[in-house]
């Protein structure tokens, strides 16, 4: 069993991790700066900032104090982070991908494309809302919106079709849209 540390040890070391926490406070903002232009992610790249804190309050007083250059020693801890994140990324789509070939998923596209069941649903009710509100809109108004939002038509084939100026088409859309906005709610 190692002796207790003789007090002036204790300051030392005490002054050593104050250092490096004073360090890591003054380059916090460039870090997250740094790690965004690596990952492409701010948010991710304060994740792991505030990794680079947990793993400094995590070092043992002998490893904080065989630290001579804090800031070198901050930007290499957070590099050698999002290099580990970005090969656990890798290895999680190389195995997700094996998985899949394995059973029978198909097509990648496909998983990644599909909504949630939650999503279909609220999809679902909310278009309910507006074809319910669109049958209480006068009809000119309802037509217009019709043919040019659902149909894909433009505006100027809708004048044509409906018999009115492209001007009536975009008062009618227009005024649908607020109608549909005050009633529904977007999106």
């Amino acid at each position: 069993m190692n002796p207790p540390p003789e007090p002036s040890q204790e300051v030392a070391d005490a002054v050593a991790r104050q250092r490096l926490v004073d360090v890591w406070l003054e380059a916090r903002p460039t870090l997250v700066r740094f790690l965004t232009a690596r990952i492409g992610s701010s948010s991710a790249a304060e994740d792991l900032v505030q990794d680079v804190w947990l793993r400094l309050q995590a070092l043992t007083d002998e490893a904080v104090a065989e630290v001579r250059h804090p800031q070198a020693f901050l930007y290499r801890m957070a590099a050698n982070l999002a290099l580990d994140g970005s090969k656990a990324q890798r290895r999680a789509g190389v195995r997700d991908l094996e998985w899949r070939r394995a059973h029978g998923a198909g097509d990648l596209g496909d998983a990644a494309d599909a909504p949630s069941a939650e999503d279909a649903t609220w999809a679902r009710m909310k278009l309910e809302k507006v074809m319910t509100e669109v049958g209480r809109m006068p009809p000119k108004a309802a037509e217009a919106f019709r043919l040019h939002k659902l149909a894909g038509l433009t505006q100027a084939e809708v004048a044509e079709r409906m018999g009115v100026s492209r001007s009536a088409v975009e008062k009618y859309v227009s005024g649908a849209l607020k109608e549909l906005l005050l009633k529904v709610g977007w999106p």
